[in-house]
């Protein structure tokens, strides 16, 4: 370039980094930090389900990329954005009043925060290990041995108290200075007005104490108190929700304190019928400005069956619940015990509603089938069933993929759709049934019935394959005893051959 002719022309104007414009900072940035998320999922694309919150988590390396800050003044602004979009703070009153002390201090940095990651710890500080062995006469300056022995039984009685005190081993006792969720919503409401989006972790342990909600009422059994209203917040993420709420008042006082609530995500570690009582509660009161749902009554982790404490009635109702939910939903997941009834009484409910469907995904993760369900007769069957060694189980989760498929004809903006069993103690975890719809591209577990249905509610969708998925070598081997499984997952299972690997002595 002519650096002395470009000089002679009065339009030149020299061009800086500061110039660019700010869509080409932002893409330079993405490239070193990452794609930034958005905090609210609603605006996400329909194939990427509700979990896409966890993109607006902090970046691994934002202390050592802080520098970029010193970049430009443009980039100033840029960075510091991304380094305090999610910040997490320890939920007890010292922490609480840390960080109000910080951005107190750095005012600047408030409007930045756009996600509030809150963690309310379980256990407190570990216990000193105690030595009571009686000082030495010169330790002591030949004090009266009596004087001694006393003060060393009282230390000895005062370690003893604080073990009993604990419900853990004695390593670890239980935390007491955790902030209650009045002084949490309050510090959330004064320090950080403009964020959106709110991360409760109660944490999870054997008899895990519960958070409490006041300092005068510490369940909220009362109520004659209520949270500080946080009127910015639209998506709330209850970690840990046995800690947090155990019983429907505790929801209402949650819901009200957040008005504009658009998405909720709640999960529970262990199914609990309370749990299960509270869920049905909300659901039969559901918000009407709440469009994105996240629901885990039974974690990974537990093995617990709930045939034992929850009525098969409920149960059964829970599944209607959600169905009935369906015309104002755009997004559904949820992980427990399903059948087909949510898919039946969910197109039920959106060809008697007067608007028009918005839901763009489904995502279910089959625990198992529900505790019973109604047979032709009207009589009640009991399928607390599960694993891919029991047939029984396999029918019922082809009549669930049946019964979503012939949604769809009632659901046009049904675009994604992911339904799959779980079983991490699985004799094969790659032949767990699954069925997939993304766009117009299916796959999973297939059967002529699934084939007709699709064909009849959504002519343009296609298998990306159809093979049997299971072959009649699979299994155990009668003359060598080894096993025979494939290396990879299938893009389609026959839901009949999963007879080659059924367990004959189950039904």
């Amino acid at each position: 370039m002519d650096y002395s002719a470009a000089a002679d022309n009065p339009d030149f104007l020299p061009t800086h980094f500061n110039d660019l414009p700010p869509e080409i900072h932002e893409t330079i940035l993405d490239h070193i930090l990452g794609v930034r998320g958005s905090t609210l999922a609603s605006i996400t694309s329909a194939t990427v389900t509700t979990s896409s919150w966890s993109k607006a988590l902090r970046h691994p390396r934002r202390k050592a990329l802080s520098d970029l800050a010193l970049v430009s003044r443009a980039y100033r602004a840029l960075v510091q954005g991304r380094i305090y979009r999610h910040i997490q703070v320890k939920g007890t009153t010292d922490c609480l009043a840390e960080c109000a002390k910080w951005f107190d201090a750095h005012p600047h940095l408030k409007p930045y925060v756009r996600h509030i990651e809150i963690w309310v710890p379980v256990w407190g500080d570990r216990l000193r290990k105690s030595h009571f062995s009686p000082p030495s006469r010169r330790e002591s300056g030949q004090a009266n041995f009596g004087v001694i022995e006393t003060n060393t039984m009282e230390s000895y009685m005062h370690g003893l108290d604080a073990l009993s005190s604990s419900r853990t081993n004695c390593n670890f006792k239980s935390a007491s200075h955790n902030a209650t969720l009045q002084q949490i919503f309050e510090s959330v409401a004064s320090q950080f007005p403009d964020a959106k989006m709110m991360t409760l972790e109660g944490g999870h342990c054997k008899k895990p104490p519960m958070i409490r909600h006041f300092e005068s009422d510490p369940w909220g059994d009362s109520g004659l108190e209520s949270f500080t209203p946080l009127p910015n917040i639209q998506t709330f993420i209850m970690k840990g929700a046995w800690n947090i709420m155990r019983d429907y008042s505790h929801w209402t006082n949650l819901s009200t304190a957040l008005p504009n609530l658009r998405e909720w995500h709640c999960f529970y570690a262990k199914s609990k019928r309370e749990a299960h009582i509270t869920i049905s509660k909300v659901l039969r009161t559901f918000p009407p400005q709440l469009t994105r749902l996240n629901i885990s009554l039974d974690g990974f982790c537990s093995k617990t069956s709930s045939r034992g404490f929850l009525n098969p009635q409920d149960e059964k109702h829970l599944c209607r619940l959600f169905g009935a939910i369906l015309p104002q939903l755009e997004s559904l997941t949820f992980t427990g015990k399903v059948c087909a009834s949510l898919f039946l009484s969910g197109r039920a409910a959106v060809l008697s509603s007067q608007r028009k469907s918005k839901l763009k995904s489904v995502d279910l993760v089959v625990k198992a089938c529900c505790w019973g369900h109604e047979s032709d007769d009207g009589s009640l069957i009991p399928t607390d069933i599960s694993g891919i060694t029991n047939m029984s189980f396999i029918i019922e989760f082809e009549k669930l993929v049946i019964a979503a498929i012939h949604s769809l004809g009632a659901l046009p903006a049904l675009q994604y759709i992911r339904i799959r069993f779980i079983d991490l103690d699985s004799i094969c975890g790659l032949l767990n049934p699954y069925f997939q719809l993304v766009g117009n591209t299916c796959t999973g577990v297939w059967s002529e019935a699934i084939l007709k249905t699709l064909e009849e509610n959504r002519p343009e969708a296609q298998f990306a394959e159809l093979n049997n998925g299971i072959l009649e070598d699979y299994g155990i081997n009668s003359r060598t005893g080894t096993r025979s499984y494939p290396r990879s997952r299938p893009l389609s299972i026959k839901t009949s051959c999963y007879r080659i690997i059924a367990d004959k002595s189950k039904p």
